[in-house]
């Protein structure tokens, strides 16, 4: 998925995508299949054929997840080519005619759940705070490493020494 939907050329002009650019031009009925007329089989009988949408569905997709993200759902600008109109929705989703979406009687989980994104993205606030604990602690594991250190080291001294190698010597 492409995530630019304006390109600019070398002169710096944007670019918009096709896609967009039919959307404009034709609306809903470039996200529909159009029925083409007078389709004849080599039998000469009629039969009724269909052409698929001008637009598909993952890329209308696309764009509209696009829109969301960006903030410019619900708007279309037809100079830049940035944005997604509601409207367009009832021939993505479906519809009955009056602007209302059907799509089956199911809800849009879009609009329940927000995108998935990376687990990276969605883990991050629990990292955060396991961080934040572990640093809160951090301080005290450490004096505590250090003195059981210090508490482990033979005491100094020549006397001490002289004991130490007299026990190794008696261990054989």
């Amino acid at each position: 998925m492409s995530q630019n939907i304006i390109q600019t050329t070398k002169n710096a002009q944007p670019v918009i995508r096709s896609a967009l650019k039919k959307l404009h031009a034709q609306g809903i009925s470039a996200l529909k299949p159009q029925p083409i007329v007078n389709a004849t089989t080599t039998s000469g009988a009629t039969r009724q054929r269909w052409k698929r949408p001008v637009v598909s569905r993952r890329v209308a997709n696309d764009l509209r997840k696009l829109a969301i993200r960006t903030g410019t759902y619900g708007t279309y600008n037809p100079e830049t080519g940035i944005g997604w109109d509601k409207s367009w929705d009832e021939g993505l989703f479906g519809g009955n005619g009056e602007g209302k979406i059907v799509n089956g009687g199911k809800i849009n989980w879009m609009e329940i759940r927000g995108f998935k994104e990376t687990k990276r993205e969605r883990t991050r606030e629990s990292r955060a705070q396991r961080i934040e604990a572990l640093l809160n602690v951090a301080d005290d594991k450490i004096v505590e490493y250090r003195q059981s250190r210090r508490d482990n080291k033979p005491e100094g001294g020549i006397e001490n020494v002289i004991k130490r190698m007299i026990k190794r010597s008696t261990k054989k």
